[in-house]
């Protein structure tokens, strides 16, 4: 199944409404071809940030402006990048798309074929120096242009094409330095060919071994064949590295079996109907057979099956989905057959949305990657300058015996054994590899920062009602006051609360139609984080919250409620008011999660210190922190959102990084202010907008999961990069000849040919390390169940 086409991510700004697009890119052949695309997309006006990836061959831009701007923007940067010599796919059709790379692949494996068997017997007769008779004299010449000029004109065809298209936009890149040095080996053949009509001996006197070989055909056609044989290698490790997402790609499913569309004409109940999954609309009413996919995300409204959730939890054992019970599209059901309501188009899915967040973070950049792209934004200019240093330094100073051989030696073997590819790839492949394998782990890191991010992460700041708590508490009593009626505080609390989606609130609702109590509608809801709410229900002001809140409000709170919110620990109290007096409190109960143990001590094996900050009274917190055996000074509870976010910024001047977990609206500015910012899935949107990191499972040993994925990606994205530089810094001066007067030697251009394409694979191969060398962090323990804290703020 071939991956769908990003939706465009919009979100409003200061400046108006904002949309995200990920564009494929084609024409790119080294880090230099990235610089220049980002370059010429961010000088269009309208474009707020843009990052290229080399490995993807896709372009993440942000656009400014009205809805009715995004179609212009995205034309004039297409416009722009075009100029500059390369070429943007805005037609958003992943099989034409396909069809053309599937082309690409096969025409660049016919090359290779062929480049391969003339090259084979032109380096035979090259290296034996006439010792074959039937090719004596000038016949042998004539054999080896009759050879190279296939490889060299055709083969090599797709590399001169991209050097012209980039001397056209004035700019160059590694096919510029490919095509000089193989144009410099072919011409100077040719010319000493040509030139035995001319001068008497001079074919001779070329083929002079004293002086090396005047003819280098063989050079010019290997060295386009190593080249061919490195983009082929690399296409195929680099397509291996995209696999993950080409895996969660084809959980999709392309067509729709429906037999109910709600609000439009219905189609008979024993009548389907097969429609295209993006055509699906909230509401409509799809059946999912045995053995199938579910399509969509959903209620199921009718049967009863097992559904194998692994792609989205990781448990193997699949659960039981009956009436009442959500579905998310990718997921098998197993067993019976079962007819689901949509709750969202195939674009907006929990599936569609990761395979967007993984898109998008792949085609994002690390910080790291950053020396690397000021580089390979130089390299190809410096590379020529060198080449043309090396030969007029062997014109000049070498003898007259060598001089002409070895400066076009040098000439030639600079140009073809700078590699700007492994620059440009050793950060974006292994951000490729680790991302996908972090999606596979129920891990989706927004950006490739975020990586370096969580790798430097010596701090982790857990919030903890819905992250270290399950999150779904549950009434243990009502207590109105002064006797009042228990039904009419809970009816009061839980009409006020529908709109919220806090927990807690959740919970309150819950409850009361648990006890089939009507619930009114309610005007003029107001949420306020960390406090409670404030809505008119039937005509009363309520405000619902914690004991702050309460007294914000003006309300006056009995001596027994106050005592209650400052000294029981074991439940979350949440006082409640209409019309300005204090009606009652409700009490609810969490439990601890069970794996809440075995991810804190999996963290702190990673050298890591675990905190908690929370909303909850500074009791309530330290009983959680004397659970997990957490040093009680590190454990801050009573903090507002504002005075969360100020507690991460306080951890800002201690050494290394911190991170924060949250899930709630008043998380918000804290996952903001954290470095990185990691949310749980069940999370608000809020939330989850604000952080860097998404926790797609509700698995908390994730959390040490990532940070040791994150640090081996890092090291290995060093460990690129120092290939990547040492590779270029010894082995340009060999080429050039800088060991020729200590050693006679200098590197050959057909050996300096095949150490680049090497360089390149051997950066994606070491990238693709990262796949199989994950292991879990830790197992998960039995859970306690653990009272819960007593305030209404998480």
């Amino acid at each position: 199944m071939l991956e769908r086409s990003a939706p465009d991510r919009r979100e409003v700004g200061r400046d108006g409404v904002a949309a995200t697009r990920v564009i494929p890119v084609e024409g790119m052949h080294c880090a230099a071809c990235a610089s220049k695309v980002e370059a010429a997309a961010r000088a269009v006006r309208g474009v707020r940030g843009v990052s290229v990836s080399f490995a993807t061959r896709k372009m993440r831009i942000d656009l400014d402006g009205t809805d009715a701007d995004f179609t212009s923007i995205t034309r004039n940067v297409g416009r722009s990048v075009a100029r500059a010599g390369f070429h943007l796919d805005l037609s958003r059709d992943p099989l034409a798309r396909a069809a053309r790379e599937r082309a690409e692949q096969r025409g660049l494996r016919l090359r290779v074929v062929l480049g391969a068997a003339l090259s084979l017997p032109l380096v035979t007769i090259a290296m034996s120096h006439g010792s074959i008779a039937a090719l004596d004299g000038p016949a042998m010449a004539w054999v080896q242009l009759c050879l190279a000029c296939p490889v060299f004109f055709w083969c090599g065809w797709p590399i001169h094409r991209a050097a012209w298209a980039r001397a056209k936009a004035f700019s160059s890149d590694m096919n510029t330095l490919v095509t000089l040095g193989t144009s410099v080996a072919f011409v100077s053949s040719l010319w000493a060919l040509m030139t035995e009509y001319v001068f008497e001996h001079a074919l001779d006197h070329g083929l002079d071994h004293a002086s090396g070989h005047a003819l280098t055909f063989e050079a010019a056609a290997v060295i386009i064949v190593f080249v061919l044989v490195g983009r082929l290698l690399e296409a195929r490790a680099t397509a291996r590295a995209g696999d993950a997402l080409r895996a969660l790609s084809a959980l999709t499913v392309a067509r729709v079996r429906v037999i109910r569309a709600d609000g439009e004409r219905e189609i008979e109940a024993d009548i389907e109907a097969d429609i295209e999954a993006d055509c699906v609309e909230p509401g409509m009413r799809v059946r999912v057979r045995p053995g199938e996919r579910v399509p969509v995300d959903g209620v199921v409204v009718a049967g009863e099956s097992e559904v194998d959730e692994s792609m989205l939890t990781g448990e193997p054992i699949p659960r039981v989905r009956r009436v009442g019970d959500r579905v998310v599209a990718g997921t098998m059901n197993t067993m019976g057959a079962l007819e689901v309501v949509a709750s969202c188009g195939a674009g907006e899915t929990v599936l569609a949305r990761v395979l967007a967040m993984v898109d998008e973070a792949q085609a994002t950049k690390a910080g790291i990657a950053r020396t690397a792209d000021r580089v390979a934004a130089v390299f190809v200019p410096c590379v020529l300058v060198i080449a043309a240093c090396a030969w007029t330094a062997w014109m000049v100073f070498a003898s007259a015996d060598i001089r002409e051989a070895r400066a076009l030696q040098a000439l030639v073997g600079v140009l073809v054994v700078a590699c700007p590819c492994a620059l440009g790839l050793a950060t974006p492949v292994a951000v490729m590899v680790a991302s996908g394998r972090a999606a596979r782990m129920g891990v989706l890191f927004r950006r490739a920062a975020a990586f370096e991010l969580l790798a430097d992460v010596r701090r982790v700041v857990l919030d903890k009602t819905g992250t270290l708590t399950m999150g779904n508490p549950q009434v243990s009593r009502a207590i109105p006051a002064d006797g009042g009626d228990g039904r009419r505080l809970l009816a009061l609390a839980a009409a006020a609360e529908t709109p919220s989606e806090h927990p807690v609130a959740r919970g309150i609702v819950a409850c009361a139609d648990a006890r089939a109590i009507v619930r009114a509608s309610c005007d003029g809801f107001e949420a306020i984080a960390g406090r409670g709410v404030r809505a008119r229900v039937d005509g009363v002001r309520v405000e619902a919250g914690n004991l702050a809140w309460m007294r914000a409000c003006g309300v006056l709170v009995s001596a027994s409620a106050d005592d209650a919110q400052a000294i029981d620990t074991r439940a979350t109290t949440v006082l409640v008011a209409a019309d300005g007096v204090f009606i009652g409190s409700i009490e609810l109960e969490d439990t601890l999660r069970a794996d809440a143990r075995a991810a804190v001590d999996a963290l702190r094996a990673l050298g890591i210190e675990v905190l908690i900050a929370s909303g909850d009274a500074a009791a309530a917190v330290d009983g959680v922190a004397r659970a997990l055996e957490i040093d009680g000074a590190r454990a801050r509870g009573g903090l507002d959102p504002a005075e969360k976010s100020a507690f991460l910024t306080s951890l800002a001047g201690e050494p290394g990084g911190t991170a924060f977990v949250g899930d709630g609206i008043n998380d918000a500015p804290a996952l903001a202010a954290a470095r990185p910012g990691i949310a749980m899935s069940r999370g608000t949107d809020v939330a989850k907008s604000s952080a860097d990191i998404l926790l797609v499972t509700e698995d908390l040993l994730r959390i040490p999961q990532a940070i040791a994925l994150s640090r081996r990606t890092l090291a290995v994205i060093r460990q690129n990069l120092a290939w990547a530089f040492g590779y270029n810094i010894v082995l340009i001066p060999l080429a050039a000849g800088a060991a020729w007067p200590w050693t006679g030697w200098m590197l050959p251009p057909i050996a300096a040919s095949a150490a680049m394409a090497i360089s390149s694979v051997s950066v994606v191969a070491n990238s693709l390390r990262l796949d199989g060398r994950f292991t879990r962090a830790a197992s998960a323990r039995p859970g306690n169940a653990y009272p819960p804290a007593a305030s209404r703020a998480s």
